[in-house]
């Protein structure tokens, strides 16, 4: 499997850049994952969500998951079995769709396979981007039997 992760905006704590960085290193033998980090959009709340859905849609490819706070929750287990189930029907490649501040719009939810939620709290986006890598890692690590993931 391999995964995009389509981020609106950079990450602008040390911290959690390098946490993101750690996530990457451990999960590239298990899947190959690139981030793609774009533009904040300017003007308007709505403005910017609709800026940043069209360009997260066009940096996107392959099967579309936009994580938001509407999408459907799973635990790590099922995450796994999911990614699975995705790669079992040949979908090669999964890219993540991150918004940024305002979250996204009815016109990118529409546009997705599927909505996932990280959790029922608010997360920062760049939080929101480390807990992502972490879970990808983690699903991975599940497939592989490795005995990172403990229930």
């Amino acid at each position: 499997m391999k995964y995009r992760i389509v981020a609106v905006g950079k990450l602008k704590q040390g911290f959690l850049a390098a946490g993101c960085a750690h996530f990457l290193e451990r999960l590239g033998p298990y899947a190959k994952t690139e981030v793609l980090e774009l533009k904040e959009g300017r003007g308007s709340p709505q403005q910017v969500v609709e800026q940043e859905g069209t360009l997260l849609l066009s940096a996107a490819s392959g099967y579309l998951i936009a994580l938001d706070e509407r999408g459907t929750q799973r635990t790590s287990a099922s995450w796994a079995a999911r990614t699975g189930e995705l790669e079992t029907r040949s979908v090669g490649q999964v890219s993540f769709l991150l918004g940024g501040a305002n979250g996204h719009g009815e016109t990118l939810r529409g546009r997705v396979d599927e909505l996932w939620s990280l959790s029922k709290l608010t997360l920062p986006h760049e939080l929101a981007r480390l807990v992502l890598l972490e879970q990808l890692y983690r699903a991975e690590t599940i497939r592989a039997g490795h005995p990172y993931h403990r229930d």
